[in-house]
């Protein structure tokens, strides 16, 4: 585990990449909804044209791509309707880098990729996990939370731990996701209601998944941020540090 959190650390992007490539293919494997295939040192997912969930992570830091390995990335989501999505590590190999520059892809958006290690901590909120049977009311949620609509995102699975959050009419108001892969705590999916907003429930979920990420035994806490957004401000304050910029980017599908 780095004794500090370096922007600069190609092991460490290589680890959090690794990881979460890795959570990918576990997530595809808990459901028939999504298909996949491992390219370019990553996995490439695909649950249907516009679902957050397609697009290509992990790819480029496990040796030189080849521009067959790209060509192969476009293929997967070309032959199935849809554009090809690369979120892109800045510590890529630099083919992949080029070949994304050659061939057109735009930017859609930056993620901050921040990351702590994990300590034992304490938490007292009254969370439950989901369920299938509670599975349609994280789902609404989920979309209400990140204003998007249902259709896109009906067909994820539950994977990891996701966790819930109550009001006192018993109604679902927040929830937040989280799995755990080669030692990384992956923290994900934190959606709170408009209305429920401004009363800390994301900064308790986020100590309460590095709580049962400390039980767990991991070394490392790792999540996704819009830069500055409300969650980019919420993990600084617990502790998460800047680990890189991940850049999203997508090529047209070719019209037929």
């Amino acid at each position: 585990m780095p004794s500090e959190i370096r922007s600069s650390d190609l092991d460490l992007a290589r680890r959090l990449e690794s990881a979460e490539a890795a959570n990918a293919l576990e997530l595809a494997r808990a459901t028939t909804v999504i298909e996949y295939e491992l390219i370019a040192g990553g996995c490439a997912l695909y649950a249907g044209p516009g679902s957050p969930a397609t697009h290509a992570l992990g790819c480029g830091l496990s040796g030189p791509v080849q521009a067959s390995e790209v060509d192969r990335l476009e293929r997967f989501f070309f032959d199935r309707g849809s554009d090809s999505l690369i979120d892109l590590c800045p510590m890529a190999d630099t083919g992949l880098i080029a070949a994304v520059m050659e061939r057109g892809y735009a930017l859609i958006e930056f993620n901050n990729l921040l990351v702590r290690p994990v300590t034992a901590a304490d938490s007292a909120l009254a969370a439950q996990l989901a369920t299938p049977d509670t599975r349609r009311e994280w789902l609404d949620v989920m979309a209400r939370g990140f204003e998007t609509p249902l259709e896109l995102i009906e067909n994820l699975p539950l994977y990891g731990d996701t966790l819930l959050v109550r009001d006192e009419r018993c109604a679902v108001i927040a929830a937040a996701g989280g799995s755990i892969v080669e030692g990384v705590a992956m923290l994900s999916g934190d959606a709170t209601l408009p209305e429920a907003r401004g009363r800390g429930l994301q900064g308790a979920l986020i100590r309460e998944r590095l709580a049962r990420a400390a039980r767990a035994g991991c070394e490392l806490a790792m999540c996704c941020v819009l830069p500055g957004s409300a969650s980019h401000r919420n993990y600084e304050r617990a502790g998460f540090r800047l680990a890189y910029m991940r850049v999203n980017l997508r090529r047209a599908r070719p019209s037929p």
